[in-house]
């Protein structure tokens, strides 16, 4: 036996472990139904914002595509993230005000001076992150930011790609009130190329299983928020 074979060679289990075998179809199952609940969660999130009942109307940036921190498989590791993911344990998606949006451009194209503020709705597991303390189950992190990057020519797409990559709640967190956490961006120190302050609330998954928690947990709490900050902002 070469060294590269005992490597992978545990006790009485080569490469494959029976334990892990047996678990994976009801794991996977499991799982997969978790993110059946994300797509429909987003849906019904889509069809409210649409309609401005909190002040706003609020509509997705690249369309049905959603942000995550494990987005390919790769034999070797050799992204940013501190260690090696296979599935996605945060998934994100933003939304700007279509009226700020100029004539002839598409959202995602909409330069991010014009946008203004960045609404996001980022759902994760609750654990294994090395930026975050373990939640005591999954969590849904919502909320505004009014970034500031170096090009403010920038799309809005590439911003919401920089809030997702590079947010750092514990870190940059310097205020809380009325339920909401404020704090501003880290910086260059960890590359990234935003200024600006930022507005979360978090809240568990087991207070979002019916379309009344969602409206009363999520949606009315963030359409009021960016409301209020849009007036804030030209007044």
């Amino acid at each position: 036996m070469n060294n590269q074979a005992a490597a992978v060679t545990t006790g009485d289990d080569v490469i494959f472990r029976t334990g892990v075998l047996a678990q994976a179809p009801s794991a996977y199952d499991a799982l997969s139904e978790y993110f059946r609940d994300i797509r429909a969660f987003y849906e019904v999130i889509s069809v409210r914002f649409a309609i401005p009942e909190y002040g706003v109307r609020l509509t997705p940036v690249a369309g049905n595509e959603l942000h995550s921190n494990a987005n390919s498989y790769l034999l070797s590791d050799n992204s940013s993230y501190p260690f090696y993911l296979w599935l996605p344990t945060w998934l994100g998606r933003f939304y700007i005000d279509p009226e700020l949006v100029p004539p002839d451009c598409s959202v995602d194209d909409c330069p991010t001076d014009k946008a203004g503020l960045i609404a996001f709705i980022w759902p994760w597991l609750g654990f294994n992150d090395a930026y975050v303390k373990d939640a005591d189950g999954p969590e849904c992190w919502f909320g505004v930011a009014d970034p500031r990057p170096d090009d403010p020519h920038e799309t809005v797409r590439t911003t919401a790609t920089s809030l997702f990559n590079y947010f750092r709640v514990e870190r940059t967190r310097d205020d809380e009130k009325d339920g909401w956490a404020t704090g501003t961006f880290a910086g260059r120190e960890i590359g990234c190329n935003l200024t600006g302050r930022w507005h979360l609330r978090c809240a568990p998954m087991t207070a979002l299983t019916s379309y009344y928690e969602v409206e009363r947990n999520i949606i009315r709490p963030l359409g009021e928020k960016f409301a209020a900050l849009a007036t804030d902002a030209h007044t």
